[in-house]
């Protein structure tokens, strides 16, 4: 194509031969074709490409098919007229014969795409039927195990509470005075002490207890007892007619005394839910054949038993049962109970006997909403459960189960219920029934209900299959479409390349054709190759294309795009002035120590470096402006968060307009265009890069400002563009890089460092190769001229870039009207400046953090009572409260370390808090936002940044979870409770600590208390002159929280009246400790902190515990904590500094203007800064030091606020004389103009 545009750029009509200005008619003589060349091709109308190609006199065009012709076929055909129609030249037979193959191949290739879907969707279905099949039968399985397991567990229960009603007589029996003589022994109130308890909680029908008696002396002596004894536990009536002997009942059903030895279990006290016949009283139990065999294998093994299914066992005992309960399967539970407490190869004197129905085993197995279920129970051998083979249907619906009879077949089911996989046979009171040989199986039929119900994806199969099978439509159609396409512009191309053909032929012999497309043969090439041997480019030892060993040579720019192809993406920062430079080609840290290795003894100098010059390219320096003053208050984890978010976007934008990054030094970004491929069109698209990455910056930094914190959103880009030559090539050596030299790299730093923020810069270069381009309208020229280091002075120019001079509107009406204006809390969001939102955001964060904290730990408490009733009172008492002053307390008790719960405690991050508490949560940030004033200094920013300075702080601190997990980190973490006061072990506390940085000024009026008091404000006479501002603050914002709106919230935050008051007494005390000018107080704070403090000599708190200590120490470290927060600009970055301070005085020269401050603060603010940061500043920060619990964080703040006192001590006069030239101008913009808003 090129070569064809090369060709097209020499080719005339005014150069044509005779032969083709006859062809074409052209009268013209050699004077008028002259003038046509001066008149250019364009001014012919019928001089183009198409009539170039007309032959025979009738100036007709012949088909481009036909173009194909070359040499002298072609010449040969000019003059005379077309093809004949049914003639085809062999060129006309092959395109129509490619064009047949390719309509076949597309219809083979349609036909597949079709199969392929069809065969795919086919399989796609099975595989997901199976699997959702598979995952239903699963369900079902684990369905059906549940029901069988349940009801032993069931047997267990019961079976273990009889065990403790055993254990519990022979302790009481063991108790009397004098020691009983078993078996004659009554146990008091057993139907009230035992009976009644069991059977109300175990579902057993009927309870008693049966002696063993053996021995004819023992049998009369026993009647004897009984009779005796009866009228203690019997009603009089009834004791009068039992029987006075052991008895039995004959064929006939007639009592009949027991005579012999033994042994005999005659029925003895009783307990029942409905009522029994007392005659029952000394029947023998071993009468009954079942119970016989049962009771036998008890005396033998001293375990329970659990008897076969009896019948009548109402009649057997006298039971009156109701009649929906007389037909249900029955067994009797025998417990032993023994002599003594040790029960070791010891003979039991006495069972236990409970009558426990079938149904009671199914019960609470099914949640209510599942479908009914229906279980078989059968005896494996009939002959070894009392020769009864009867099948026991039951039917489980709910947390209910019913008894439905006996022989039931599975047809008698209905139609719904089938035997599934999950059906099978499951054994039964095997532990209890293990002697006797019977056992019994549990079969379970679930309904087709059941299956619906776990198939909640029955469609599941056809979506996927649907999925994929559209998937492979569509690729089909972008194949086609694509090769439709291609198809479209090769046709072009090749109708192109004919006609040129065609013009070429008619001019040119066939060996000048040749040679123009590049297909003819060489010629003379000895000649040639001495013309190149005698080149002075090339070395006179080397032949073309080898080098000095034989080898084939690469050329260098090859080389270096190999090294370039071969990098793995990011590029990272080496280099210094005038260089940058990439990272090595290497997979992994031990591949560098290989490649040294492999390089040992061979000389680097033997090879060329891998270097070239670049003469057309553009670098592009790109730094964030503001990074070093932000960074300096966040965590390291934080820095590298932002760092890494732009970058990988930066990144992104260059991969997909092939732009060359080179490295990141700090927060420094560069990159190229123009290699390694050059290309001409470097200028703009290098422009297009940097505008994209400066508009995606400006969209991260707002959206990093909800987890990053305050001024996030204040960041800015500022880059420089320079365009020029580079060297670039690969240093090698160790920890090999891609580097770039030149004048060009230097130049390019130099316009980024002399730009502004938010704004691209270009140098001339750059903006002549924009205006060669036709972008002339993206450049404006600078207004200034800047001075370069190196460079002199330097007329630039300003990219232009949509929405670069866009920032957040400030809101200079009152806050709080929305608030009073009525609207809803729900409202009150969309009331707030986008900035203040990206705020409200970052602090719900932070606050829901905690929360999570907080429920975590109170999850791993056991003992979780409802204190709602006592909140709801203490809440209203505390609302009452309004002067605070009496509320301040010395020490605030903080909870004990509870080792026990602390490592039972899940991780905070997993909790999930409800959304109506975090909604409800994010609500209140956003009023206590609305209750800031538009001040300069004291408003919801200013909040912001001190809430940021708590949780840093906070975070500081070493917590005893950190070390929880390491050997005796129970030992180890009880005494960090002790170093750190308690204050990180208890997230509650570091919540209250938060949440009074960001109330704590809370409809600041923006003048001092002293101002308030002398105004007789009503704040200041409601609080009567004392703490006005701090305690309007938090009357304000407390009275929000105890809302009806935040209900939810508050019962997240506290869950007892003790953690209630905790958190009142944390959150007055801190925000009372802002009020840092109250000599009063600040007296007291002192002495306080000189008794948590004391050095060891001293006795001041010799009287006092080490629990108090340590809480006194807590409350003093807490208040200092949110001293030091709520000034810690002063102990931050010179910038940070700077731009609070100048805020501040913006504030005190406003309120001076206004007449609400009787000095004026120009006048003294230098010496005053001075003194403050020597005062108090300095003071506080080496407090924070001494209480030893802030880890580098007191170093940090000290160093700070001794640097930022020196650089005022320096500029600060020229620091105040440019804030009185900003703000003490008295012009109309004083009060609400540009100066406001940029002092804000």
């Amino acid at each position: 194509a090129k070569k064809t545009k090369s060709i097209r750029s020499i080719i005339h009509p005014s150069i044509m031969t005779p032969a083709a200005a006859a062809a074409s008619g052209s009268p013209e003589t050699s004077a008028e074709s002259s003038s046509a060349h001066e008149r250019g091709f364009d001014d012919h109308s019928h001089s183009d490409a198409h009539s170039l190609l007309s032959t025979g006199d009738d100036h007709s065009h012949s088909d481009a098919n036909s173009l194909l012709s070359t040499g002298d076929e072609a010449s040969s055909h000019s003059g005379s007229g077309q093809y004949d129609n049914d003639h085809r030249s062999p060129a006309q037979i092959a395109i129509a014969k490619r064009q047949r193959y390719l309509a076949l191949s597309r219809c083979a290739a349609l036909l597949l795409v079709l199969v392929t879907a069809a065969v795919a969707g086919a399989v796609t279905y099975v595989l997901t039927s199976r699997e959702q099949d598979e995952a239903v039968q699963n369900q079902a399985y684990l369905l059906t195990e549940e029901i069988l397991t349940t009801p032993n567990i069931h047997l267990d229960a019961i079976a273990n509470k009889m065990t403790v009603m055993s254990s519990s007589m022979t302790a009481l029996a063991a108790s009397q005075e004098p020691p009983v003589n078993w078996p004659y022994y009554t146990q008091a109130d057993f139907s009230t002490l035992f009976g009644k308890s069991y059977l109300d909680n175990s579902g057993a029908t009927f309870l008693t207890w049966a002696p063993h008696i053996q021995g004819d002396l023992a049998r009369v002596q026993w009647g004897n007892y009984s009779t005796a004894m009866a009228n203690g536990w019997l009603p009089p009536q009834d004791a009068n007619r039992i029987s006075s002997q052991i008895y039995t009942i004959n064929e006939l059903g007639r009592p009949v005394m027991e005579t012999g030895p033994g042994p005999f279990a005659p029925v003895w006290e009783m307990a029942s839910l409905t009522t029994y016949d007392s005659l029952k009283v000394n029947y023998n139990m071993l009468t009954d054949e079942t119970f016989a065999n049962s009771y036998q294998q008890l005396m033998d093994t001293s375990m329970q038993v659990m008897t076969p299914i009896m019948e009548n066992v109402d009649d057997l005992y006298g039971i009156t049962l109701p009649l929906d309960q007389r037909d249900i399967p029955t067994s009797l539970l025998i417990t032993p109970i023994f002599e003594g407490k040790d029960q070791d190869d010891a003979t039991p004197v006495a069972t236990l006997i409970a009558v426990v129905a079938w149904d009671v085993f199914f019960q609470n197995i099914l949640h209510p909403e599942q479908p009914k279920v229906y279980v078989v129970v059968e005896p494996t051998d009939m002959t070894l459960c009392g020769g009864y083979d009867d099948e026991y249907l039951f039917e489980i619906q709910g947390e209910t189960a019913t008894y439905l009879g006996t022989n039931v077949d599975q047809q008698d089911l209905p139609d719904d219920f089938v035997a599934t996989a999950s059906t099978m046979p499951s054994p039964f009171a095997t532990d209890y029934m293990s002697s006797t040989d019977c056992t019994y199986t549990l079969t379970v039929y679930l309904s087709t209900e059941v299956y619906d119900m776990y198939d909640t994806q029955n469609h599941a199969p056809a979506i996927w299959t649907a999925i994929v099978v559209v998937v492979i439509i569509l690729a089909g159609v972008v194949f086609f479409s694509y090769d439709i396409a291609v198809q479209k512009r090769y046709q072009k191309l090749f109708n192109s390349t004919a006609k040129t053909n065609a013009i070429v032929s008619s001019l040119f012999p066939a060996e000048v054709r040749d040679q123009l497309f590049g297909t003819g043969k060489k010629k003379n090439t000895s000649s040639n190759n001495n013309n190149k041997k005698n080149s002075p480019n090339d070395d006179d030892d080397e032949e073309e294309g080898f080098d000095a060993a034989g080898t084939p040579a690469e050329s260098t720019k090859y080389r270096l795009k190999n090294y370039l192809a071969e990098e793995d993406g990011a590029m990272t920062a080496a280099g210094g002035a005038g260089a940058a430079s990439g990272p090595s080609n290497l997979v992994n840290p031990g591949d560098d120590e290989k490649i040294r290795e492999a390089m040992a003894g061979i000389d680097m100098h033997e090879t060329k470096p891998i270097a070239e010059l670049f003469p057309n390219t553009t670098v592009m320096f790109a730094d964030i402006a503001g990074f070093t003053a932000w960074s300096s208050v966040r965590e390291p984890s934080q820095v590298f968060v932002l760092l890494e978010t732009v970058y990988r976007a930066f990144d992104n934008i260059a991969k997909r307009r092939k732009v060359f990054k080179v490295e990141t030094v700090g927060d420094c970004y560069v990159a190229v265009t123009g290699l390694p491929e050059p290309r001409k069109d470097h200028a703009v698209v290098m422009a297009k890069f940097a505008r994209e990455c400066l508009e995606k910056f400006n969209g991260l930094s707002k959206q990093l400002e909800i987890s990053l914190g305050p001024d996030t959103g204040d960041l800015a880009m500022r880059a420089g563009l320079h365009s020029g030559p580079v060297t670039a090539g690969v240093l090698r050596g160790d920890k090999s890089r891609f580097q770039l030299f030149g004048d060009t790299v230097n130049t390019a730093a130099r316009v980024e460092a002399t730009g502004q923020r938010n704004r691209v810069h270009l140098s001339t270069d750059t903006a002549n190769l924009l205006k060669e381009a036709g972008k002339e309208h993206w450049i404006k020229k600078r207004a200034d001229v800047v001075t370069a280091k190196g460079k002199g002075e330097l007329h630039t120019f300003w990219l232009v870039t949509p929405g670069q001079e866009h920032v957040d509107e400030v809101n200079t009406n009152d806050p709080e009207f929305a608030h009073r204006a009525g609207l809803k809390l729900e409202e009150i969001e969309a009331t707030l400046p986008p900035k203040i939102q990206r705020l409200v955001g970052w602090n719900a964060e932070i606050l829901k953090k905690l929360l999570q904290q907080i429920i975590a730990k109170r999850n791993a408490v056991t003992n979780k009572r409802n204190y709602d009733a006592q909140l709801n009172r203490l809440e209203s008492e505390i609302n009452q409260r309004k002067q605070l002053m009496g509320e301040v307390i010395e020490v605030i008790a903080l909870p004990k370390f509870d080792a026990k719960s602390h490592k039972n405690q899940e991780n905070p991050s997993k909790v999930v808090i409800p959304e109506d508490v975090v909604s409800e949560l994010r609500l209140y940030v956003c009023s206590i936002a609305a209750m800031h004033r538009d001040n300069y200094f004291h408003n919801f920013e200013h909040a912001s940044h001190v809430t940021m300075s708590v949780s840093k702080l906070l975070s500081r601190i070493i917590a005893p979870s950190d070390i929880m997990d390491q050997e005796e980190g129970g030992n180890l973490a009880s005494a960090l409770h002790d170093h750190t006061f308690g204050i990180t072990s208890d997230p509650l506390t570091q919540f209250a600590c938060v949440l009074s940085a960001l109330i704590h000024d809370t409809d600041h009026l923006g003048v001092s208390n002293a101002q308030l008091v002398k105004e007789k404000h009503a704040v200041a006479e409601f609080h009567k002159g004392k703490s006005v501002a701090e305690q309007n603050s938090i009357v304000l914002a407390w009275e929000k929280l105890m809302s009806p709106s935040f209900t939810h919230l508050r019962r997240c935050i506290y869950g007892t009246p003790s953690e209630l008051e905790r958190f009142r007494q944390i959150v007055v005390n801190n925000v009372l400790a802002t009020d840092i000018f109250d000599k009063e107080l600040q007296t007291i704070r002192k002495n306080r902190w000189e008794k948590a403090f004391a050095k060891s000599g001293d006795n001041a708190g010799a009287e006092e515990s080490a629990e108090d200590a340590i809480n006194r120490k807590a409350t003093i470290v807490m208040e200092h904590l949110i001293q030091a927060s709520d000034v810690s600009h002063t102990m931050q970055h010179w910038h940070i500094y700077r731009k609070w301070n100048e805020r501040l005085f913006a504030e005190m020269i406003h309120a001076h203007k206004q007449g609400r401050l009787p000095f004026d603060p120009k006048a003294g603010w230098y010496a005053g800064e001075l003194g403050f940061f020597d005062n108090y500043i300095i003071p506080l920060a080496k407090k924070l030091k001494e209480c030893g619990v802030f880890g580098v964080s007191c170093d940090e703040y000290l160093n700070y606020a001794l640097e930022n006192r020196r650089e005022w001590a320096n500029k600060g006069e020229e620091v105040v004389a440019q804030y009185i030239e900003k703000y003490c101008k008295e012009t109309s913009e004083d009060e609400g103009g540009d100066d406001k808003e940029g002092g804000k």
